[in-house]
């Protein structure tokens, strides 16, 4: 049965008109009615109504969901069909059908910061061996075996991690003005460490000292979207307990996903009222510059290409940051920054969903990838690192010329030291 807790979270179960709005916004709608989110809807008023049982086809159909938010964000009746999957699959959780894949890593990686680290080193050392990244590799006829496209885009691993690179306590440059604590999330600090390594760069030049606790994990989103409350709330708990032990004014997130569970889900979702004066502190990076940064601090970046931007979902629908990173890139490009259209609209990462949906996963892409060309962009910045490994595995796929990095990349880039 659904967890009447979650299930009464917004009591869409019965709020639903049948109205039809979600079916359009819905990335993975395609033409099929079980795909769309009222459909979900349906399907778990079925299971609580006992005219089905909460079967694998089921599960199937409630993990077809990006939970990008944009079926909520149209619904009239405020029903969110994100929050009814999400029930579906963590019923589902607890009756043990979760993947062993992912049991491994939620219970032993996500729990361990450290072994989370030697296995990146581990997978990074195999992938440096095989050379698999190159895409001409006999090797990558094997990918398939895995679940992944011949010529899938393989982030670099085994880089030193963030956490390994810098110290806890990392001084401003200049004049101290603020405290801050940074959140760098699994992607910052294990796949790509160079964001991490700019957005304390960022908050150096603007005057913040920066506490980079060495024992932070994983904020718990993977975990949570995929059902198992029990070991969010396992990782939450040990991220409150070190953030309640520092004394800053904001904590600095450069991932939308991190920054919505801490200021929003580790109170709202997994119960945790010790959370929310965290949540309070919680800042985007692209808001924390646009609030201490002012023009001079910003030279432009000479260059001819074009730049277009494009919205994670969990940054803008989540924390409600859209205007900050493109007055940033304006501020950055000038008119060589062009908006693309549809740039709200998901590009298909969705967390794990590109992993286990691979085929469907590009074809929601493909309305991301048309507006990137209708742009004629040849730089896509964006706020998440999630999305940066999605658009250059969709870009890859496609052979397309463009490039996507995260938007610290180019404010580090343009910022100068504050006075």
């Amino acid at each position: 049965m659904i967890p009447k807790r979650i299930a009464e979270l917004d009591e869409a179960l019965t709020h639903c008109m049948k109205c039809g709005f979600c079916k359009a916004s819905c990335p993975v709608f395609i033409g099929e009615e079980t795909t769309s989110p009222r459909a979900k809807v349906r399907l778990a008023r079925a299971v609580v109504g006992g005219e089905l049982e909460l079967t694998s086809n089921v599960k199937d159909q409630m993990d077809r969901c990006l939970n990008c938010g944009a079926c909520a964000e149209e619904c009239p009746s405020g029903v969110e069909p994100i929050r009814i999957a999400l029930a579906a699959r963590c019923a589902m959780a607890e009756m043990g059908d979760l993947p062993l894949t992912k049991k491994l890593i939620f219970n032993y990686g996500l729990k361990s910061p450290r072994l989370m680290a030697l296995g990146s080193r581990v997978a990074g050392l195999a992938q440096y061996l095989s050379a698999i990244d190159l895409q001409n590799n006999p090797l990558r006829y094997l990918l398939p075996l895995v679940g992944m496209r011949r010529d899938k885009d393989l982030p670099v691993m085994g880089r030193r991690s963030l956490l390994a690179s810098l110290p806890e306590i990392n001084e401003p440059l200049g004049k101290h003005k603020i405290t801050v604590a940074y959140f760098p999330g699994c992607a910052a600090n294990l796949i790509y460490p160079e964001v991490g390594l700019a957005t304390v760069s960022i908050l150096q030049k603007l005057g913040a000292r920066v506490i980079l606790p060495h024992d932070l994990g994983c904020c718990s989103t993977p975990v949570w979207n995929s059902g198992d409350i029990a070991t969010s709330k396992v990782l939450a708990e040990r991220n409150i307990r070190i953030l309640s032990e520092i004394d800053a004014e904001y904590v600095v997130t450069s991932c939308g996903s991190c920054g919505m569970t801490i200021s929003q889900d580790w109170t709202g979702l997994l119960g945790f009222a010790e959370a929310e004066p965290i949540g309070r502190k919680i800042i985007d990076i692209a808001d924390f510059v646009t609030k201490y940064a002012t023009d001079a601090n910003i030279q432009p970046i000479e260059s001819n290409q074009i730049l277009t931007y494009h919205d994670p979902c969990h940054l803008r629908r989540g924390m409600g940051v859209y205007e900050t990173p493109r007055q940033l890139l304006k501020s950055i490009a000038g008119n060589r920054f062009v908006e693309m259209e549809q740039a709200d609209r998901c590009c298909g990462g969705g967390g794990t969903f590109c992993v286990y949906h691979p085929e469907l996963s590009q074809t929601v892409a493909q309305t991301k990838m048309d507006c990137i060309t209708n742009a004629s962009a040849d730089v896509v910045a964006t706020g998440c690192s999630a999305c940066v490994i999605q658009l250059r595995d969709s870009i890859v796929h496609r052979q397309m010329p463009q490039k996507s990095v995260h938007t610290v990349m180019l404010i580090d880039e343009a910022l100068r030291q504050c006075e």
